[in-house]
Formats: structure tokens, C-alpha cells, sequence
């Protein structure tokens, strides 16, 4: 019986969608969906997503930023959850978003922050689940009317 090698990454038992892009307008209020897949009810779980700055001068080859901005903005973006004994959430970036950013976007220039999602289930210590199936970034394009 063939083995594969104990330091071979064949297979990932934790997996996700990877990572994400979520491209707004300056000034731009938005809400969409996430569903989570793997749980039925929300009921006493704790969900949050934040939004952490990028250092918008550590950009790599593909143009995206390389890191977190020392001392940058986090912002906890609202929740809308009208029913709790389901699985799905509303989440509001709001207009405001990069108003206090250090860098702020130009017309050909857009500006980044690091996004993430953390879902806690209502156990405690060991017999806690914690996860985070989305992060990403979210890209700040100019809009000559937030001028």
C-alpha cells in the first residue's frame, strides 16, 4: 500500500473559498449577504468583521498592499441580523469607511483595507469553535463626488 510522505501537503482538512475582494466607492453605504454554509442557527453565536488600514506604501508587484498600517484604523462594521435562528447575516460597510485613512483614494489610485469575518460559537475554553472563512481586502475607489 503506496503512503505519501508525512511532509506533503496533500490534503487540507480546514478549507474555505480563500481569500476576498470586495471592491466599493468612496462615499458608497453597502450591505450584503454572507451565509454561513456549515451552521443552521446563529442563535448565542458571536460574529464580527472588521476593517484594518493598509499601508498603502507597501504595495507588491500586483499592486495590492503588503501590510497593515501601523497604527491604522480598524473599524467593526455594523451587523443586521433580524432573525437570529437562521444562518445568514447582513453586513454594512459604511460610507465613512475611509474618511480617517491616512491615504486617501485618486482617480487612479484606489486605497485598501484588510478585511476578516470571525464567527464564535457559544461554547466555552476547550469546548469553544472559532472561525474565520473570510478575509481579504476591500478596495476604496476615488468618487469625485465624496470631494
Amino acid at each position: 500500500m503506496a503512503r505519501s510522505r508525512i511532509n506533503s501537503a496533500s490534503k487540507d482538512l480546514v478549507s474555505d473559498d480563500g481569500a476576498v475582494l470586495i471592491s466599493i466607492i468612496q462615499g458608497e453605504q453597502i450591505r450584503f449577504k454572507l451565509t454561513l454554509n456549515w451552521i443552521t442557527n446563529l442563535t448565542g453565536h458571536d460574529v464580527s468583521v472588521k476593517i484594518v488600514e493598509a499601508d498603502m506604501s507597501t504595495m507588491n508587484k500586483y499592486g495590492k498592499p503588503a501590510s497593515v498600517l501601523a497604527g491604522g484604523v480598524t473599524t467593526t462594521l455594523p451587523l443586521i441580523d433580524t432573525l437570529v435562528t437562521d444562518n445568514v447575516i447582513d453586513v454594512v460597510i459604511p460610507s465613512t469607511l475611509s474618511d480617517s485613512w491616512a491615504a486617501q483614494p485618486t482617480p487612479e489610485s484606489p486605497v485598501y483595507g484588510w478585511v476578516g469575518v470571525r464567527v464564535a460559537d457559544p461554547g466555552t475554553g476547550d469546548e469553544q469553535q472559532i472561525w474565520k472563512f473570510m478575509r481579504g481586502l476591500v478596495e476604496v475607489l476615488y468618487s469625485p463626488t465624496k470631494v
